[in-house]
């Protein structure tokens, strides 16, 4: 376990307990929940596709493409971080096979309420031998340490953009030392270990060296900075400063995509995502002439949209390389 210690009183490779459910009910659950991902995630393409044109049309083609680039890059430094916490948690999968489960999961998010993505996680993780509690404990450690670092770096990169026209945001940092601790991973898996013996199951220990964590982090931070990028290159693409728009467009993307998974009430974040963001990014208004309040507005919508799709084109992709290795094997 290269650093990290699974408690021997519950093994990983231990056979977990039967659902209880019937396989043909454990199949219309499956069949039920993809129909509601790909609706929901149609619904949200074509209620906002009109204004995606508007915006399409205002904005520079090779900053857009940037954006996509970025993008992927970003969605794929998510993966890596999920797989080296599952290598922890249960044991390493090979790239492809963890792509697929992380990729195909995270669809989950379009659906209303924060749990999907790990209900998907825990069922797509026993194909590969994992144990629903240690898929589920590398699921809410991933998101915890996506939440820390997202708010770490929104709060402090928005104080800083904002320094010269909000000052008195200052006492937002105050916020970094609480995050710190909330997200140490100690203090996360003791919250997770009461709610499973609430459960009445039994728990996992859970111990990261600081080289493994510090690893972890490393992605999670990259994951933030090229989300960012993707942000900034759609700022610039209408008009933009270059140079003046790079902090407030990262720090204010962390921010907006941490509020919104906290937010679970609504899909991917959908409304709370949109308004942090364009509050965070109001402030680089003041150092263009081409980019104004609407323009804000065309950079929140056209970032959605965007990804949304880099979601659910990479989750298919998975999907059939998974099929294509099945077959082929």
């Amino acid at each position: 376990m290269t650093g990290l210690r699974v408690n021997r009183s519950a093994p990983s490779d231990a056979p977990e307990a039967s659902t209880g459910w019937h396989p043909g009910l454990r199949a219309a659950v499956k069949i039920g929940f993809g129909v509601a991902v790909v609706g929901f995630g149609a619904w949200f393409l074509v209620s906002r596709w009109h204004k995606v044109q508007d915006a399409l049309s205002q904005a520079r083609p090779g900053w857009l493409v940037a954006a996509v680039g970025f993008g992927i890059l970003a969605l794929f430094a998510s993966m890596a971080t999920f797989r080296r916490v599952l290598a922890g948690v249960a044991r390493a999968l090979p790239v492809p096979d963890v792509a697929r489960v992380h990729f195909i999961s995270q669809l989950g998010k379009y659906v209303p309420g924060s749990v999907w993505p790990l209900v998907a996680l825990t069922g797509m993780s026993r194909r590969y031998d994992i144990p629903r509690r240690a898929a589920m404990s590398a699921g809410v450690l991933t998101l915890v340490f996506s939440i820390t670092t997202g708010g770490l770096v929104g709060v402090t990169l928005v104080v800083i953009a904002a320094a010269r026209t909000s000052p008195g945001l200052w006492w937002l940092l105050l916020l970094v030392p609480v995050m710190i601790v909330l997200g140490h991973p100690r203090v996360v898996m003791t919250v997770l270990n009461r709610g499973l013996r609430l459960a009445h199951r039994e728990p996992i220990e859970v111990s990261l060296s600081r080289r493994e964590l510090a690893g972890i982090l490393v992605w999670q931070f990259a994951v933030w900075l090229f989300f960012g990028l993707h942000c900034w290159a759609m700022v610039v693409a209408l008009g933009g400063n270059a140079a003046t728009s790079v902090v407030p467009a990262i720090g204010g993307f962390a921010l907006a995509f941490t509020a919104g998974t906290l937010f679970v009430p609504a899909p991917a974040g959908a409304g709370v995502r949109e308004a942090v963001l364009a509050l965070a990014l109001v402030n680089v208004i003041h150092d263009s002439t081409s980019f104004d309040r609407a323009s804000v507005i065309v950079v929140v919508l056209l970032s959605r949209v965007v990804l949304a799709v880099l979601d659910f084109a990479l989750a298919g992709l998975f999907l059939l390389v998974g099929r294509w290795r099945t077959t082929d094997g």
